[in-house]
């Protein structure tokens, strides 16, 4: 018997030795899963608000994923660690931004775990991925569902959080400080009443209770938070003193962490903050020599960018130092890719870039204006032909107004502007062949100008125009704005685009400044002269939802024409003007089509019988316009040859006297339905 018992009792603690190792395998194994997932949210909480989450970090909460389904997996789903580990997976799914995912595994655990005492913990977790989702009202319902049922005060903490942070991000702070206030209230976690404190101070802020902000932020620093979020309060801290003017206090309370050696890593900031508000106290010059210093203490760091950042700001908007504060924007990126301001630093530098191109195109535009005016005889003779030359823009005139508009600083996206109705000069090839054959003209040297009056003066055109949408579009500066929108009309009087200025400045002054005895007059202007424009009949009450269409879709056409002509895709852009000008025939974009199209023909395909063929179109079809009285005389019969022998006497007035208009002149106009 005794043998027997001994005999039993080895097998009774093999069995139990094998229970106790198979409990602590999968025991083990949550765990690590466990582990994996609480140094994944240590990391995470150390992030900046900028910073993404890192593949270190996403690891972690990998680990935690695959551990989990592996006590499921290996030990099955009625073990006693399985809903903690089905919980952990949907968490760990949340950590990641995967909150479809997290939304599935929640789910399950609800239809899986009936009497799971983490039930509450999962429903509360399911209704922060429906936050996540922009599911707000469904979120709403499950927190107030779970506060009516649950006497976890932890648990109803977190529902009062989260709801608070659902008014705060809708901008309700009233409700949002509420809810905090109930959320430190009842939670027994010093991280979640830190988090809670910190927003509700951040709800003062964004409430301007600037003295309650400082209060609470400081009360912020009396919980063991994440360094990254102390460093945030005492940032946050400084600004609310800032704006009740206690500069000293905001400064003192700077200087106090910048001894703390745990706020080492964010020394730079710091020091750049501490430039910030003498810039802030309005001394512009001692701060940017105080963000130069942080540059040269702290190369290579995140306050060193948002130094750079700074001055790009002050050369940009105080000192109009256009060029530098490109510069300096750029110099952002540079200095720490991974700044907080490098995103609006790269914008801001690309807005500057257009801008800058804009001016300097500009400046040649003028610099050629001058060049032919007072250069190359044969091209003024060119300019003075085809258009008076009070109409070009007066360039000393012009020099102060612009000098004072380059320092203004608003910039947007432009648009092209339409082909100009100013006549084009050009030497047709019949005409050039018989002008060589007539006399023994010497060759023409090359010019100081490469581009011809015409293409300068249509260049001046669409950067001008460009200038006035960049002040109105992106900087939203309607001063600058109204005085290139004059500019414009004043000097292109005859323009597709000058409507469309004449309108702006009507808005401007109509809706922007609200000088309604100004605006009429500009109104005025508008139904005189272009009552068949889409503004003239927004403004005569005529506009029908229709016709607005009909006249955008044309309009975007022509810039898409227009478009094609600057990248050289001649033949496809005379194929959209062609489907203008039958789309639309009686409007002055089809007229603009006709004649972009002989334009594109003459000048850039030297395809002359097409040239005279569409010329010859446009006159027959807009015979009263100024691009018809252009076209007659391109398309003219040059001057019959005139020999002049030993044998035949010639009477030198006749001969060079002015034609006779009635036969000379008369074009021959190659229509496909002439008779």
């Amino acid at each position: 018997m005794n043998k027997n018992w001994g005999f039993y009792k080895a097998r009774y603690l093999l069995l139990l030795i094998f229970l106790f190792s198979t409990h602590c395998a999968y025991y083990n194994t949550f765990f690590n899963a466990e582990e994996n997932y609480r140094i994944g949210v240590e990391k995470k909480n150390n992030l900046t608000s900028q910073e993404k989450i890192s593949k270190d970090i996403i690891k972690n909460f990998e680990a935690a994923i695959s551990k989990s389904w592996a006590v499921i997996e290996i030990y099955g789903d009625s073990n006693s660690w399985a809903d903690d580990a089905l919980l952990l997976i949907g968490k760990s799914h949340y950590q990641m931004d995967e909150y479809v995912k997290s939304q599935e595994a929640l789910e399950q655990f609800l239809q899986k775990y009936l009497k799971s005492p983490l039930r509450s913990e999962a429903e509360l977790w399911l209704a922060q991925t429906f936050v996540s989702q922009g599911k707000i009202d469904e979120a709403l319902n499950s927190f107030n569902n779970l506060i009516a049922k649950s006497t976890d005060d932890d648990i109803l903490a977190d529902a009062y959080f989260n709801i608070g942070e659902i008014y705060f991000s809708s901008g309700d702070y009233a409700l949002a400080i509420d809810n905090y206030q109930k959320c430190i209230e009842l939670t027994s976690s010093s991280e979640t009443a830190g988090n809670a404190q910190y927003k509700l101070a951040d709800a003062y802020f964004n409430s301007d209770d600037y003295e309650q902000a400082v209060v609470n932020y400081e009360e912020v620093l009396q919980f063991d938070m994440p360094i990254i979020k102390q460093y945030d309060a005492v940032i946050q801290m400084s600004n609310s003193l800032m704006e009740l003017n206690r500069f000293d206090e905001a400064e003192e309370k700077l200087l106090n962490i910048m001894q703390d050696q745990r706020f080492k890593p964010h020394y730079s900031m710091i020091a750049t903050k501490l430039a910030n508000m003498i810039e802030f106290k309005g001394d512009t010059e001692f701060a940017v020599d105080k963000y130069y210093e942080v540059m040269n203490d702290f190369p290579k760091s995140e306050g060193a960018a948002m130094a750079s950042f700074y001055i790009a700001q002050i050369y940009e908007f105080e000192y109009g130092w256009l060029d530098s504060a490109k510069v300096k924007y750029e110099n952002v990126k540079k200095t720490y890719s991974k700044a907080q301001s490098a995103e609006e630093a790269s914008k801001r530098a690309g807005i500057l870039t257009t801008y800058l191109k804009i001016r300097d195109d500009l400046k040649k535009d003028k610099d050629d204006i001058y060049k032919l005016e007072h250069g190359d005889s044969l091209l003024i003779d060119s300019l003075v032909v085809q258009q008076d030359s009070s109409q070009i823009l007066d360039l000393e005139a012009e020099s102060g107004q612009a000098q004072q508009t380059e320092q203004e600083s608003g910039f947007a996206d432009t648009q092209l502007g339409g082909f100009g109705e100013e006549a084009t000069s050009i030497d047709s090839v019949q005409n050039q062949q018989q002008g060589e054959q007539a006399t023994n003209r010497p060759k023409q040297q090359k010019t100081a100008v490469a581009r011809s009056p015409e293409q300068v003066h249509e260049s001046l055109l669409k950067n001008s125009f460009n200038l006035a949408e960049f002040f109105l579009l992106t900087y939203q500066h309607s001063d600058s704005a109204l005085i290139a929108y004059n500019n414009f009309v004043d000097n292109f009087t005859d323009s597709l685009l000058t409507p469309k200025a004449y309108y702006s400045i009507y808005y401007i002054l109509n809706d922007l400044k609200h000088d309604t005895s100004a605006a009429d007059s500009i109104k005025s202007i508008i139904l005189k002269r272009y009552p068949e424009t889409i503004y003239g009949k927004k403004l005569s009450g005529k506009v029908v939802a229709s016709l607005e269409k009909d006249n955008k879709d044309v309009t975007e056409k022509f810039l898409k024409a227009e478009d094609m002509v600057e990248h050289e895709e001649y033949l496809a852009a005379i194929d959209v003007y062609n489907q203008i000008a039958q789309q639309d025939s009686g409007s002055i974009l089809a007229k603009k089509s006709r004649y972009a199209t002989a334009f594109i023909y003459e000048n850039y395909l030297f395809d002359i019988e097409n040239a005279i063929e569409s010329y010859a179109l446009l006159a027959k079809e807009y015979p009263s316009s100024d691009q018809a009285k252009i076209a007659v005389n391109k398309i003219a019969e040059p001057p019959e040859e005139i020999v002049i022998s030993d044998s035949v006497q010639v009477d030198t007035a006749a001969t060079f006297s002015k034609p006779d208009t009635t036969e000379s002149r008369n074009p021959k106009l190659p229509l496909e339905d002439e008779p």
